[in-house]
């Protein structure tokens, strides 16, 4: 991984985290949204604006990639959409309305963490092209993120797809859950999401420990809720097993980072055997691959 793809997948995770921490007053999924008719609008003239890299990897495992027209700047897979040059790539905190209503979209999806940015900017858009809007709710455990898919399902007429795509979700979740249920140790982990000096964790009610806990892995900050901002202190205090970084930092980096942390030297975690470096799209997305996620982190933690 190129230091440049390195620094792009940090600024995905702490662009979620910052939607999940600060935003609020949001829309929830369906809501003010007429029911949509998918007869109305023939799979070949759907025109699909997707607005949360999570959001995308779902529309492109339901069969409907080629009908996007927009992603998110920090969309990384799957690569038949990122490298795509005919898909507008936009930077959700600077929609331009008018660029949208070019691409004459007929489908708008945006999620409760960022809606508050660009909420103004999709009505306009929808009134003027008549464009569907769905805003999904923030997905809290692995039950949510099967929710999002059905309800993407639902507005894009793809309702037996995304059954299928659930089914394989929980079948991979649960071969993962069988796999690891039978380990005979326990670790508590630390959730490395940023670097000091804004270190912040995965706490109680967010998809990342429900998924977790799925591998029998407890969480250090298991009795914070959302993602808290955590001191060195708080760290060296509860002294975890292991250190889950999805940060996307070169492991070099992340060694650097955590032994350059103030009293992290002498922490359990601070011994490279100790840190698990998994991509960020894998845990820190609420998408479709949240399995793929959990077998490398068990496959590290247990092994």
């Amino acid at each position: 991984m190129t230091k440049e793809v390195a620094d792009m997948d940090n600024r995905l995770s702490v662009v979620l985290l910052i939607f999940i921490i600060t935003l609020a007053g949001c829309t929830s999924a369906g809501e003010g949204v007429d029911e949509v008719d998918p007869e109305e609008t023939p799979l070949e003239g759907r025109r699909i604006v997707s607005l949360m890299p999570s959001t995308t990897e779902i529309i492109a495992e339901l069969g409907l990639g080629t009908n996007l027209v927009a992603v998110t700047t920090e969309v990384s897979h799957p690569e038949s959409v990122v490298e795509n040059d005919e898909i507008e790539k936009m930077n959700v905190f600077e929609l331009d309305a008018e660029q949208l209503i070019e691409l004459e979209p007929t489908h708008i999806l945006g999620h409760e963490t960022s809606v508050s940015h660009y909420a103004e900017t999709l009505e306009l858009v929808s009134g003027t092209t008549g464009a569907e809007l769905l805003i999904l709710n923030e997905e809290r455990s692995i039950e949510d993120i099967y929710a999002s898919i059905r309800d993407i399902g639902d507005f894009l007429g793809e309702k037996t797809a995304a059954e299928w795509l659930v089914e394989g979700i929980e079948r991979d979740v649960n071969v993962q859950n069988n796999i690891f249920e039978e380990r005979s140790d326990s670790y508590e982990v630390f959730v490395h999401i940023s670097s000091q000096p804004e270190l912040y964790t995965a706490g109680s009610g967010t998809f990342i420990e429900d998924a977790l806990e799925e591998i029998y892995i407890d969480n250090a900050f298991g009795d914070l809720e959302g993602y808290p901002n955590v001191s060195p202190e708080d760290v060296v205090e509860r002294d975890p097993d292991k250190l889950v970084s999805i940060m996307g930092l070169e492991d070099a980096e992340l060694e650097e980072s955590i032994g350059g942390t103030p009293g992290f030297s002498e922490l359990k975690i601070s011994q490279p055997e100790n840190q698990c470096n998994i991509p960020p799209d894998l845990l820190a997305r609420p998408g479709p691959r949240i399995a793929e996620g959990l077998r490398a982190v068990g496959r590290c933690v247990y092994e």
